[in-house]
């Protein structure tokens, strides 16, 4: 029995030269969506998929986009490779500037926030993970103790712990009020490149993607690896549909897989593009947004007669 999203692609013709789509994020009234890259940031209409407009940044790379859950604030994550990691926050949806932050000595490859919209953490290719007030702009800690690049970072439900994952293999667990590891997990065993925290679920469940070709599941609070599965190509980014039932998970070789969390079963395998696909993104009624190579787009539809 198969569920799978989709069968409609729908491919947004661009220049060759266009560098690779690195970033994806709905804008909170999910009329648009914002795609990042090396080019900057652009605005296209949804699910049009239209230009409208670019958000003007000053920072070369963009590695991650993401709007605050009160809808006000885009931050937008990238910088210099080995000279300057920075975040700027832009107030939504006039795109006013309100703090261009550096805050770290490499790139920032992964920006949170935390559910009330007043944190932010970012992890960065220095090592470090920043805690930044979204409204002063300050950084209230620099968390340390990953042996190489962190890659994703995101905030724990009620917003007392924060995981991170990077290059070291490594996921960690920090409380946000006394700067310590609270726990460290270390069953992958390459770089973990992508962490998403299940919605509306408890207890709380975290999943990882890594280079080993494993996707993994944690119960991140009791330091238990609850399962996991093994892919056939190396995932290069995930995101759970908004009810939390199943996770996506796009690979190397642009194939997409549908996953069901409680079985590790791949529900369907779809081949989404003809290069490296980077960013996914889920819509609120389950479209699904792929960017890749040559700055190329392709929506797929929920497909209405897939069943449980």
């Amino acid at each position: 029995m198969k569920i799978t999203l989709a069968i409609f692609v729908l491919a947004i013709p661009v220049q060759a030269v266009e560098p690779p789509i690195t970033a994806l994020a709905f804008s909170p009234d999910g009329k648009n969506v914002l795609a990042g890259s090396q080019a900057g940031v652009r605005v296209l209409s949804w699910p049009e998929l239209k230009p409208v407009r670019t958000v003007a940044t000053k920072l070369s790379h963009v590695h991650d986009l993401a709007f605050a859950p009160d809808g006000k604030t885009l931050a937008i994550a990238g910088g210099s490779p080995a000279e300057r990691g920075a975040l700027e926050l832009i107030h939504w949806p006039d795109e006013q500037l309100l703090h261009r932050l550096d805050l770290h000595k490499d790139l920032i490859h992964s920006v949170a926030w935390s559910s009330d919209s007043k944190l932010l953490a970012t992890a960065s290719a220095d090592r470090m993970v920043a805690v930044v007030n979204a409204q002063t702009g300050k950084t209230e800690m620099q968390l340390e103790g990953h042996s190489r690049a962190v890659l994703s970072v995101v905030f724990l439900p009620k917003d007392k712990q924060i995981a991170s994952a990077g290059v070291d293999g490594t996921l960690r667990i920090w409380n946000i009020e006394t700067g310590k590891v609270e726990r460290e997990l270390s069953q992958h065993t390459k770089s973990v490149t992508g962490l998403a925290v299940r919605p509306k679920t408890e207890p709380t469940m975290l999943a990882s993607i890594s280079d080993d070709r494993t996707i993994r599941f944690w119960q991140p609070t009791l330091g238990r690896m609850v399962r996991f599965a093994r892919l056939a190509s190396v995932p290069r980014a995930l995101a759970w549909t908004p009810d939390g039932s199943k996770i996506l998970v796009v690979c190397k070789d642009a194939t997409l897989h549908t996953i069901d969390p409680e079985t590790v079963e791949v529900k369907s395998t779809l081949r989404v593009a003809d290069g490296i696909v980077y960013a996914i993104a889920i819509a609120g009624d389950g479209s699904v947004l792929i960017g890749g190579n040559g700055g190329s787009l392709k929506k797929l539809k929920p497909d209405s007669r897939a069943k449980d």
